[in-house]
């Protein structure tokens, strides 16, 4: 689902892209204002192609996309041979997700969200894949200065981090990492626990957050990041910047590596 600006549906090519791009930029902060979206070829309503390019852009929305309005009336909308979606990156608080979406046969109809706002829904399409990557560089980096800002409070230095993540399942990641500390001349070991699960919508839930200390320093340590974890436990990390809309995903698939891919096909041919 996109949403767009306004309360009338486009129609035309150029009120499409405009539509699309002004609803984005309320969402994201785009490095290129006026390029992220391009329509190409047909005749409206029918297109040849609709490119989305948020490579470089900020997500500046907390939640996830929201859904269509479930008893709003639709409408036939517009039809598109190729529809591309990318995002090499896109920027999420501090962390940094590649998006990649590609579908062809592709039909929206036209909704309104709960506001009245006009949006785009998909409904059907003959086959897609999506794709979103995130480095494990980037995680760790990310776990590091979550670590630092919990121990800076009680005076306590970090000196190293080992990352573990591994796929627990089709749609589950599991998560361990383990960091040293020392304050003054004594050292001390805490392990950070979790699990990450995503959803048809592509949104990662972060749930079984717990961490537990080695040693005195170790054990003060593990106390105050608790603490900070708190927050965090059930909170919903949106992968995509969109909702799929009627259009449910197959064989979705968790690979880690050296980035941690989630990926799903979609369609009725798929």
């Amino acid at each position: 689902m996109f949403p767009l600006t306004g309360k009338e549906f486009p129609d035309s090519s150029e009120s499409l892209s405009s539509a699309i791009q002004g609803a984005l930029a309320q969402v994201l902060t785009l490095p290129k204002k006026d390029s992220a979206v391009s329509v190409g070829g047909g005749k409206f309503p029918k297109v040849k192609t609709l490119k989305i390019d948020l490579s470089g852009a900020t997500v500046s929305a907390a939640e996830p996309p929201p859904k269509p309005k479930p008893t709003g009336k639709r409408e036939p909308g517009i039809e598109v041979d190729q529809l591309e979606v990318s995002g090499h990156p896109i920027k999420y608080e501090k962390n940094k997700l590649d998006l990649s979406l590609n579908a062809r046969g592709v039909k929206f109809d036209y909704g309104r969200d709960k506001k009245g706002q006009a949006i785009l829904v998909l409904s059907d399409a003959k086959d897609g894949h999506v794709e979103a990557k995130i480095s494990k560089a980037d995680i760790e980096s990310l776990a590091r200065t979550a670590a630092e800002m919990a121990a800076k409070e009680q005076g306590i230095k970090i000196e190293g981090l080992e990352l573990s993540l591994v796929s627990s399942g089709p749609r589950s990641l599991a998560v361990d990492a383990r960091v040293k500390a020392k304050k003054m001349v004594v050292s001390g070991v805490i392990h950070i626990k979790g699990k990450v699960d995503i959803d048809d919508e592509m949104n990662a839930t972060v749930s079984g957050l717990e961490c537990k200390g080695e040693g005195m320093i170790g054990t003060m340590v593990a106390g105050v990041v608790q603490g900070k974890l708190k927050p965090y436990e059930g909170k919903v990390f949106p992968l995509m910047t969109f909702s799929l809309g009627d259009v449910a995903l197959r064989d979705l698939k968790i690979d880690v590596k050296n980035t941690v891919k989630v990926s799903a096909d979609f369609g009725s041919n798929a």
